[in-house]
């Protein structure tokens, strides 16, 4: 459970009732946790892998609008008060979570008033996120933009190498598919990423931050001033 930060934060008490009152439970590629609308019955603390949260446009098209892995919570809502989905929820590399159900999670959060300063604060950040990715979208170049949402998977995943498919990058980044073949090509020539049959790798971190756009660093500094002495990014 430490592998979750939020639940790292916790008092060994407070951890103690998440884990009594909680499962692990798998998370496989392409799960749809909820859709948008659903009832959140459940909260997930992901310990490995993680969720895409996308945002579709009334019709076929959708886009990713956020991201939750190790550093945060699936279900932010239910301690708002708001148990109802905005978005689709879908496990975008599979791992594990830590998986409570919506009433017996409100329990705990009454009593512990430790989670709930931890929760108000990872709130905050995923609004300024949020208001962030909004600039990112509308300023900000392709290639810039694949490199800064190839480097935010990499923080989640366990390695270097993730299943990804020129499609889905199109859509989490709602673009046309072409625009991201060029934008993978660009990086790809630089030597910053190597592509081959559905899973990309990151070759050139360093280099992929130099590419990435001002987003993906402001991201992670709000994420260390926030929630702080932990680091949005560990390897």
């Amino acid at each position: 459970m430490h592998r979750n930060r939020i639940l790292a934060s916790l008092s060994q008490a407070d951890l103690r009732k998440i884990k009594v009152a909680g499962t692990a439970v798998p998370m496989a590629f392409q799960d749809v946790l909820w859709t948008p609308g659903a009832q959140q019955t459940h909260v997930h603390f992901p310990l490995e892998g993680y969720i895409s949260l996308l945002a579709d446009a009334g019709d076929t098209r959708r886009m990713e609008v956020g991201m939750v892995g190790t550093e945060g919570m699936l279900g932010l809502g239910v301690a708002q008060g708001v148990p109802v989905a905005a978005v689709e929820a879908l496990v975008q590399e599979s791992g594990v979570a830590w998986r409570l159900e919506s009433q017996a999670f409100l329990a705990v959060l009454a009593e512990s008033s430790g989670l709930s300063k931890v929760l108000d604060r990872y709130a905050y950040v995923v609004q300024a996120q949020l208001s962030q990715a909004s600039a990112c979208i509308r300023f900000h170049e392709i290639s810039p933009r694949l490199a800064r949402w190839l480097l935010m998977c990499r923080d989640r995943s366990p390695g270097d190498t993730f299943p990804m498919t020129q499609e889905f990058l199109s859509t989490m980044l709602g673009v046309r598919r072409v625009s991201v073949t060029n934008a993978a090509s660009d990086l790809q020539s630089r030597g910053l990423i190597h592509y081959h049959r559905g899973h990309l790798t990151v070759v050139d971190h360093q280099g992929l931050l130099a590419a990435a756009c001002c987003c993906y660093a402001r991201d992670c500094t709000t994420y260390e001033n926030v929630l702080a002495p932990r680091k949005p990014v560990t390897r």
